[in-house]
């Protein structure tokens, strides 16, 4: 819908609906499109603002490494450019999610609620491993080989064998792009460096936490390791689900969202 420019970046989001404000999140992959699906519905009921994170979509992708600090920073500025001071609900996808953990330590204030789906406060082995080979991909070979790879961690081999068309498209949506390389390799950065998990004890606001029950990228372990901190937390696991339960499990993932933000 717009632009505009938040310290040293220029932002892309878009506004949808009337309401309490609930600020969405895109992963490492992706750009606010994303989120389509959720904004359909929430849109009804709250003020959906939805961003392109730095280095990704039609944001600016400054050239040096991010931090989740960077995009944390990044998401109140553009609240503040927006002139939204009223606490909001905060919904993190993968990367998303360790943003809104940032936002939830050092902007307890302006968030209302932190709903974190297919995310972690630090990556374990694994994930840090698959992350940063496909970070290689990425480098080497470009976004549609690494599209190639990525689906496969991103869902279980039986819903991949068994949704070909989908998963062409969804291999299309995230392989051809003109995102700059750099964009990428720094947003990347970001997630290979998160660790939060000795200040989310800090997190004082409700705290709802979703997870894939055969996620890899970040795993149940990876969430139960921000619930056992986040004083009152909860999680949900969809179980044969992997780390885009949101596709594989949209009406139950979908209630649940809702059911959060409205009871909060």
């Amino acid at each position: 819908m717009a632009k505009i420019e938040v310290g040293d970046v220029e932002l892309y989001y878009e506004i949808h609906g009337e309401g309490p404000p609930v600020v969405l999140i895109h992963g490492l992959a992706g750009d606010c499109s994303a989120w389509a699906p959720q904004i359909g519905v929430l849109e009804k009921d709250y003020k959906v603002i939805a961003l392109d994170n730095r280095g990704a979509g039609r944001s600016s992708a400054p050239d040096y490494p991010y931090t989740t600090r960077h995009f944390a920073d990044d998401t109140i500025g553009l609240l503040d450019a927006l002139d939204i001071a009223e606490p909001a609900h905060v919904i993190g996808r993968s990367m998303g999610g360790a943003i809104a953990q940032e936002m939830a330590i050092n902007y307890p204030e302006r968030v209302r609620t932190m709903l974190i789906t297919a995310s972690f406060g630090k990556l374990d082995r694994y994930g840090y491993r698959i992350l940063y080979n496909i970070n290689e991909v990425v480098k080497a070979q470009g976004y549609m080989a690494a599209a190639k790879i990525q689906s496969l961690f991103f869902f279980p081999p039986a819903y991949f064998n068994e949704n070909q068309e989908q998963m062409d498209a969804f291999e299309d949506g995230i392989g051809v792009t003109d995102r700059p390389i750099h964009g990428y390799t720094n947003s990347t950065h970001a997630c290979l460096e998160h660790d939060a998990l000795d200040r989310l004890d800090r997190v004082k606001c409700p705290t709802l936490v979703l997870a894939g029950g055969e996620d890899v990228l970040c795993a149940v372990g990876a969430a139960k390791e921000i619930v056992d901190r986040v004083p009152g937390s909860r999680l949900k696991i969809y179980d044969g689900a992997s780390h885009f339960f949101m596709i594989q499990c949209y009406e139950e993932s979908m209630a649940d969202i809702k059911g959060f933000l409205d009871s909060n």
